[in-house]
């Protein structure tokens, strides 16, 4: 049997999706950005919605679509704030557990 050399092998297996670079990511930036994202698209919803009342106020917009702006802004709001108050929760149930 002749003696078989494997020669110019990667350390690590090739990348199956065909990306360069690392195969792992930062969760925490992935969440950063998502969050931040988030907080952006409410605050523009907000000021869609005051836009929105100066306009009705200057007979430019009609109230229904006003109420519509306002009603959008609210509900996102009250998501977000919903999504603060449950990591709130999540942060001090892990900081009560027993290491």
């Amino acid at each position: 049997m002749k003696n078989v050399e494997i020669q110019n092998l990667p350390f690590a297996p090739p990348n199956p999706l065909g990306r360069t670079g690392p195969l792992r990511k930062d969760p925490l930036k992935d969440f950063q950005k998502v969050l931040s994202n988030s907080v952006k698209e409410v605050n523009q919803a907000m000021q869609q919605a005051d836009q929105s009342i100066q306009e009705m106020a200057l007979g430019r917009m009609d109230i229904h679509n006003a109420m519509i702006d306002i009603e959008k802004a609210s509900l996102s709001f009250r998501l977000l704030m919903q999504v603060r108050n449950r990591m709130i929760s999540a942060y001090e149930e892990i900081m009560r557990m027993q290491f």
